[in-house]
């Protein structure tokens, strides 16, 4: 009886070297990857790369055999790593940890996976678990060295493409286009070359568009954030005061330090008399949905010269019952009960690269800490300190409940504060200049409300003063708001802060006086935020009654604290970075031509709704009218029509393509007398192209039986030249 199902046919095991070398690249590549970002450890990731290229040399000489023992052993490994695994993991204290160790097995499965891969599809696999190694190296990388495995990897996976393409087209017996004309020698040799920069180029530009156009959606909230200690280096005697390990006295910036080793804002006092600047070498990363400004202290009092917070009130909180520190919320007094503002979770996690203040830096208000301490201290202020030092791969996280107030609801607060906050945050120097008074009012006093005034401050302060660090010191005795105001109108982002702090309590605002560190720059690469010495920061928080403290940057502005739709997708950012580089690499002129060309577009892109969607149809147009012709070419090919294109195929990947304005005769008369192949093979060549000619042209179509014949023919040319 015949077969209900024909019998499978199991697949060829893969002969193809440069295939084979190519996968193993990109298996390395892959575990280097993981190994470079401390995902196993040096004795694992040593012993993986050698047995990699051993599995995968193994694996190549038994590529014929059926290896059952070998895969018993393999399954057993499987077993094992998996055990290691889950053994692991339940140990695990953070969701990173756990990263680390998912990193691990996926290793081990490319180890033991590389000993048995005799087909094509086994190689395909080890290429596709690459790509979950290159992801989990990339999601656990903190800084853009990764970017130097990225390339070649991404090089090594489109020659893949390219070869399997390649293959699977010599099994199918189909057209691979090798060259476009007939040819040989130098041109036969730079075929494959340009088809392989070709598919590199696809690649990269591919891989750019689903990095620009992936949106960096918020994930829900951990709930146990990573936190770890490296070295601890108690503070002596801790009772909540800063300890600031760069500056020689160890508490605070003196009259005339210098900057350089750190900032010297950090500490007992801000004194605006420093000078100097700051080195652009790393502090910090921050892993963190959205930028912020991570705050670390708060001043209150002003005395011309410097800003101090005499009046501690010290809290210390520690560790309940779960892993993370409950911090108390600034309760500032109000005269009113309102509603709270609508707020945002923030998750922050903070990788220490160079030592700082026993400061815990996060962004305002901070609602939980996972520290390695276990215990804290808060101010009056909010702000929070720690017991030890933060030294070098310290580790830390804060949720922050970022307050996400609209205009109209800060317009709607009442200026009524009680006398104590008065008191406390509208403190001016008793020897304030007169004219600094004048200033403030002949800003505000036509503004109707606390929020108009306050963004009348900040807009004026925009407009008329510029932020520099190359400025003198101040002469001595004078008020350095004053001087900053009516003389310079240059200086550090603490004149800006304090000018706008002094101005708004002259009106009777409640305003302090905050440092910190400004967001960082954003690294394209490893979605973290690289904050920097350079990065040191002040800026200013305005009581709002029943609202809360609102962060005011008049220096370089606050990021948003719930940004839109568009923030989601780093696009911006990129094309935001290729314009700083270009500002820099441009000379003046050119940058100046290119602004007036900007503002032609930015005119002309009122009408971008109309441009849009001409640029929509025509795209449409043009794909449904190149498939439309895509389907004219391939809808016939069947019968002697797939015979001859294949026997085209054939030969175009000996270098002798048939060009267009030829036909089918004269490709006949021209492969018989420019092909060896061709001339031993006539009688089916010559087969192939009459049965074509005459399906296509003659009256009466071949018969079943001569088309059969002219697709074996076609089969017996493709084995002939392979």
């Amino acid at each position: 009886m015949p077969r209900a199902f024909p019998r499978r046919v199991s697949p060829q095991p893969e002969d193809s070297i440069p295939l084979r070398v190519v996968v193993l690249g990109v298996t390395m590549v892959s575990v280097a990857a993981i190994a470079a970002v401390g995902a196993t450890d040096p004795a694992t990731a040593a012993a993986c790369l050698v047995l990699v290229p051993l599995g995968s040399w193994l694996s190549y000489r038994r590529r014929r055999s059926q290896n059952t023992a070998l895969k018993v052993l393999l399954a057993l490994g499987l077993v094992a790593s998996l055990a290691a695994f889950l053994f692991r993991v339940q140990h695990a204290q953070s969701v990173d940890q756990a990263r680390v160790t998912l990193g691990s097995l996926f290793v081990w499965v490319q180890v033991l996976h590389s000993f048995d891969v005799p087909r094509r599809r086994d190689l395909a696999f080890s290429v596709v678990a690459s790509v979950a190694l290159m992801a989990e190296a990339g999601s656990l990388s903190l800084d853009a060295r990764f970017g130097l495995l990225l390339m070649p990897y991404a090089a090594l996976v489109a020659a893949w493409l390219f070869l399997s393409d390649r293959a699977r087209g010599l099994d199918e017996g189909g057209p691979v286009r090798l060259s476009r004309a007939a040819g040989s020698g130098s041109k036969r040799t730079a075929a494959p070359a340009r088809t392989v920069t070709a598919w590199v180029a696809v690649a990269v530009l591919a891989s750019a568009v689903v990095f620009l156009a992936t949106p960096r959606l918020p994930g829900t909230k951990v709930i146990a954030p990573p936190f770890s200690l490296a070295q601890r280096v108690q503070v002596p005697g801790f009772s909540g005061a800063v300890v600031n390990p760069d500056l020689p006295s160890g508490s605070g910036g003196g009259p005339g330090a210098g900057r350089g080793a750190g900032y010297p804002g950090f500490g007992r006092q801000v004194d605006l008399d420093v000078r100097g600047r700051l080195s652009d070498r790393l502090v910090m990363h921050v892993r963190a949905p959205q930028a912020a400004l991570w705050r670390g202290q708060v001043y209150d009092r002003f005395d011309g010269t410097r800003w101090t917070a005499p009046h501690h009130s010290i809290t210390g909180v520690s560790r309940g019952y779960g892993a993370a520190i409950d911090i108390p919320p600034d309760r500032t007094p109000t005269l009113i009960q309102a509603a709270a503002p609508p707020t945002r979770t923030v998750v922050q996690t903070f990788f220490i690269v160079k030592r700082q203040p026993n400061i815990v830096f996060a962004a305002y208000q901070p609602k939980e800490v996972y520290f390695p301490t276990g215990r804290l201290a808060v101010d009056q202020f909010g702000s929070l300190r720690s017991p030890i030092l933060l030294e070098p791969d310290t580790i830390y996280s804060v949720a922050s409940d970022i307050p996400v107030a609209a205009p109209s609801l800060l317009k709607a607060a009442p200026a009524e504060w009680p006398q104590e906050v008065l008191r406390e945050y509208t403190q001016l120097p008793t020897d304030l200049p007169a004219r600094v008074v004048r200033l403030a009012h002949l800003i505000t006093d036509g503004q109707p409300n606390t929020y108009d005034k306050v963004m009348a401050v900040q807009q004026w302060l925009q407009v008329h003063t510029r932020y520099s660090l190359d400025i003198s010191s101040d002469p001595p005795g004078v008020d350095a708001v004053d001087y900053f105001l009516f003389h310079r109108r240059e200086g550090y982002c603490e004149h800006i802060a304090s000018a706008m702090a002094i101005l708004l309590r002259v009106v009777g605002i409640p305003a302090r006086f905050a440092v910190g560190f400004g967001p960082g720059e954003h690294n394209l690469f490893t979605g973290y935020y690289d904050v920097r010495e350079s990065d040191a920061h002040s800026w200013v928080e305005v009581d709002y009654p029943g609202v809360g403290w609102i962060d005011y940057d008049p220096t370089f502005g606050v990021p948003d604290a719930a940004p839109g739709l568009a923030a989601r997708f780093i696009a911006s950012q990129v094309f935001a970075a290729i314009g700083r580089f270009l500002s820099h690499a441009i000379p003046g002129p050119l940058r100046e031509a290119a602004r007036a060309v900007g503002r032609a577009v930015a005119t002309a892109a009122r009408w971008w709704r109309a441009a849009g969607l001409v640029i929509l149809l025509a795209a449409a147009t043009f794909l449904l009218i190149r498939r439309r012709r895509r389907r004219k070419r391939t809808a016939r090919l069947t019968g002697a029509a797939a015979a001859f294109a294949s026997m085209c195929g054939t030969f175009e990947r000996r270098g002798r393509a048939r060009v267009p304005h030829r036909t089918p005769s004269e490709h006949l008369e021209w492969l018989l007398s420019d092909d060896p192949a061709a001339r031993r093979a006539s009688e089916d060549v010559e087969h192939i192209i009459r049965t074509f000619e005459r399906e296509r042209f003659a009256r009466r179509p071949p018969d079943e039986g001569e088309v059969a014949a002219s697709l074996e023919a076609a089969d017996r040319l493709r084995e002939l030249v392979r």
